[in-house]
């Protein structure tokens, strides 16, 4: 939910709003720059060795949330509770597969030793799905958390949802046994060339590919339709709004950003053409999340006009809270972050969740009255934002150290993957694991027990998003280092630097 946060600084937006700007191109376009180029980053980034799906794809989510809350900080606006669930909620399509459908899409199907011809529109097709399985997890949770509150009833209902998106995604067994099923009694529903009996008997390593992805992808598209229809019914317009946007549109992008790997058929030594679509992908989801992040700041200046013609109380009063509105957020959050690395890292995740979850848990509830209830629930955001902020880093470091070491002599190519941890790497990442994790201790720390309600100034947390974006272009280009493809990680960088230091221009013009 995003509400006002400083209210002299939301007056002061509205009053340059109003004063013929309510369309204002620069800002639009400004913004679209900055989701769009670090998207490109950091979306290349989650396509490196180093990072696995869902862990890599954490990274472009939270740093589009990181920017989700500070342009709404800078009109005075509350956003701090979607970073976190921006990022989580995106980072579980990281688990759909779409290898495959790049050779389809150049006219390629791999059945066993053969490769037989295919209309390249089953690969777009099938990329299409893809793009909306990828985006649709994230899309509905942040619809979820730009909602007012509702009913129990209904979140019973959308842990329900979640459950189910869980098995699609992780219960690999069950995936697999839908897919043979689907291979023996419907073959054509799915997958290409069942007209020529491929999948009866014993499948190959391309086949058994095609029958787990296919049936993976279009499982994650059907709970997307079903998050849609409890959408309508439960009359919540900001989840349908957001979940078709991000949905649809990505699926058209993802498809669309694919078009670079035709170059793999006419110039394959050219350059990184698999890097260049994802490049391109980052781009467009940046894009995207821009008309939402707008989308969502309109519908929060809504909200407040009718408030106001209401005379209903300020934001910042609301009613006494409850255990259970402490202990679910923690709970979903521990849950989401362990789903994230338990099959690249097991222990670290766990650390992770329980770092969350204790952290989250020990913001109250108080239920004296509304002014401590208020109190709890202004620690746990600011509890969140902090959170979201040493997770971004951390998964930053920890999957750039696999090329960092490489890059540094410490360990040859073949002593590291992504999933490889040799003592070398694990003494290059520690000292930077236990800076930020003491940093954030403090932190939270200084968070629970201050009772200085005194916000960080404009031109801080100016400071501090230009360090994270830096920060991220450089291990991005680290971690594919001496790739050429490098040069445009800094070419986004530049980018993105010269949206958002326009952006804060024209921002400190309402001021």
């Amino acid at each position: 939910m995003m509400t006002v946060l400083d209210e002299k600084r939301y007056f002061e937006y509205r009053n340059m709003k109003n004063q013929g700007n309510s369309l204002d191109w620069r800002e639009t376009l400004l913004s679209i720059l900055l989701f769009g180029s670090m998207g490109a980053i950091t979306w290349a980034i989650r396509g490196t060795a180093g990072w696995g799906g869902v862990d890599g794809t954490i990274v472009p989510g939270l740093t589009w949330g990181m920017i989700w809350y500070y342009l709404c900080y800078r009109k005075g606006i509350d956003a701090r509770g979607i970073v976190l669930w921006l990022g989580l909620g995106l980072a579980l399509g990281g688990e759909l597969g779409y290898g495959q459908y790049v050779s389809w899409i150049r006219g390629m199907f791999y059945a066993g030793n053969d490769i037989l011809s295919i209309n390249p529109a089953y690969g777009y097709l099938w990329l299409f799905y893809c793009g909306i399985g990828w985006a649709a997890p994230g899309a509905i949770i942040l619809g979820w958390v730009l909602g007012d509150k509702v009913p129990k009833g209904y979140w019973i209902i959308r842990s329900l949802l979640v459950a189910v998106l869980l098995v699609f995604l992780f219960a690999w067994p069950f995936v697999e046994w839908l897919g043979t099923q689907c291979a023996r009694y419907c073959p054509g529903l799915l997958f290409p060339h069942a007209d020529l009996g491929l999948y009866s008997g014993e499948l190959g390593k391309h086949l058994s590919r095609t029958v787990y992805t296919n049936t993976q992808n279009f499982c994650v598209v059907l709970w997307w339709l079903a998050a849609l229809v409890t959408a309508v019914l439960q009359k919540d317009q900001k989840t349908l709004f957001v979940g078709l946007l991000l949905g649809l549109g990505f699926g058209i992008g993802f498809m669309q950003s694919t078009t670079w790997c035709l170059g793999y058929s006419t110039a394959p030594q050219f350059i990184d053409w698999w890097k260049m679509w994802e490049l391109n992908a980052g781009f467009n989801l940046g894009l995207l999340y821009t008309i939402a992040w707008l989308w969502a700041v309109r519908q929060t200046d809504k909200e407040q006009d009718q408030k106001k013609a209401k005379q209903s109380p300020p934001d910042h009063i609301i009613s006494n809270t409850s255990w259970l509105e402490t202990i679910f957020p923690a709970l979903a959050g521990a849950v989401f972050i362990f789903f994230a690395g338990f099959e690249y890292f097991i222990w670290t995740v766990i650390f992770l969740s329980a770092f969350y979850f204790i952290a989250i848990l020990v913001t109250g509830p108080p239920i004296q009255n509304s002014l401590d209830a208020n109190k709890s629930k202004e620690q746990r955001w600011k509890i969140s934002l902090i959170y979201s902020a040493f997770l971004l880093v951390f998964l930053l470091f920890h999957g750039g150290s696999e090329r960092a070491g490489i890059v540094f002599g410490l360990y040859d190519a073949k002593a590291v993957d992504q999933y490889a941890w040799p003592a070398a790497r694990i003494i290059l990442f520690a000292p930077v694991a236990i800076i930020l994790i003491i940093t954030t201790v403090l932190k939270k720390y200084q968070t629970i027990k201050s009772e200085n309600k005194q916000r960080i100034s404009s031109r801080q947390l100016s400071n501090r998003m230009v360090d994270l974006m830096t920060i991220t272009a450089f291990i991005g280009a680290l971690s594919i280092w001496p790739a050429k493809i490098s040069i445009f990680y800094a070419f986004f960088l530049v980018l993105a630097l010269f949206a958002f230091n326009r952006l804060n221009v024209h921002f400190n013009k309402s001021a």
